[in-house]
């Protein structure tokens, strides 16, 4: 055979192996959340007077234009993930109270979002944990019995816990911050327990985030982040990852990777006005003159909150989560990473991108859709 013909029979064969690998990649089969309101969907009683902030006006103001159990001004890392799997939003699991219990087998099948606001690893906060949400995925999967340890090892596991546990602290505490490092092992601890827990369950392939970048809400500090949050915060980090390298070691067969929201907070807002985000430690919707009550009331029924005029140009929306937009760049840096100064970065500690990960376990990655 001539060296044209060899070139030919290579170039199938390339061909072919694509083809291949197109076809052995599938959709994963669920999404499974749990974590604090950085990516609950509707798990707080939307009739409880007291709890039911996310689902007031103004939240969902950009989407879906009406109040939807999240905390923001439109979709979170949730929905986000959803597109990117090529699955829908996962079910919040208080929304299964109102199905007949012939419906629920066929509402879980792609997922359940058991993440709840104000969640942590810790019980101090007055909010169900997140070992506790892990106990209704047990109960939910043994009273169902629609997913097995197989359709689990095809799915993907959201973990978030964005940082309640160290901000429940200072609010009793203060900065202090040789007791914010001691909570640091503990904290990590939990997270890595709770992984543990769902692997033993069956599940294979988990995001477990980082902690946000807690000196820079509007809570803290308004005009710019506020340094001595950074200790503690880069110790949580560095303990975080640690922990997540064992944890690949140990459990046979699993991907983990660790979005860096620290991180991607920080790098939108070195670059704020790039994003076209004009007030970016400002929250959008707040009472007036303060950074809280957003979605407050008088006893008429009156407003006493103010909203931005564009929520677009606004990276927070209220205290402390981030608005429809804010998110959208957050997932885009994780989805596709960015460049400075033609250097690639990152924001996935374990993977190149969200997108590029997801592929590597052998699913489908879609595009996120635009805002």
């Amino acid at each position: 055979m001539g060296n044209m013909g060899l070139k030919i029979v290579a170039s199938l064969a390339v061909l072919l192996l694509c083809f291949t690998c197109e076809g052995n990649a599938e959709k994963a089969k669920a999404l499974f959340v749990f974590g604090d309101s950085y990516a609950d969907t509707g798990n707080h009683d939307p009739y409880n007077a007291t709890d039911n902030e996310p689902w007031r006006r103004p939240y969902g103001f950009n989407w879906p234009g009406y109040p939807a159990g999240r905390y923001s001004s439109g979709k979170v890392q949730t929905d986000r993930w959803g597109e990117i799997l090529g699955l829908p939003t996962p079910i919040a699991y208080e929304m299964l109270r109102t199905r007949q219990c012939e419906e629920i087998p066929k509402n879980i099948v792609q997922g359940v979002n058991f993440a709840f606001g104000g969640s942590g690893i810790l019980e101090d906060h007055g909010y169900i944990t997140i070992s506790d949400q892990v106990k209704q995925f047990k109960k939910l999967m043994s009273e169902t019995g629609v997913l097995g340890s197989e359709e689990l090892g095809r799915s993907v596991v959201l973990i978030s816990n964005a940082g309640n546990d160290y901000l429940s602290y200072i609010d009793s505490n203060g900065i202090n911050i040789m007791g914010l490092v001691s909570l640091v092992s503990t904290v990590v601890s939990g997270m890595v327990d709770v992984v543990k827990q769902l692997y033993e369950c069956g599940f294979r392939n988990f995001v477990v985030s980082n902690v946000a970048a807690l000196g820079c809400m509007p809570e803290v500090n308004r005009i710019s982040c506020e340094s001595s949050y950074e200790d503690f915060l880069q110790h949580h980090s560095m303990l975080l990852t640690e922990s997540v390298t064992k944890l690949r070691f140990d459990l046979k067969g699993s991907s983990i990777i660790i979005p860096d929201l620290s991180s991607a907070n920080k790098h939108i807002f070195s670059n704020a006005l790039d994003y076209g985000f004009e007030d970016w430690f400002q929250p959008c919707c707040a009472i007036d003159g303060g950074v809280s009550g957003c979605a407050q009331v008088d006893d008429r029924g009156d407003a006493l909150f103010e909203m931005c005029e564009d929520p677009n140009n606004s990276f927070f929306w209220d205290n402390r989560h981030p608005t429809n937009k804010g998110w959208h760049e957050i997932m885009s840096l994780y989805a596709y990473g960015n460049t400075n100064e033609g250097k690639e970065l990152s924001f996935v500690e374990g993977a190149l991108s969200l997108t590029e990960w997801v592929k590597s376990i052998g699913f489908d990655a879609y595009d996120i859709s635009p805002i």
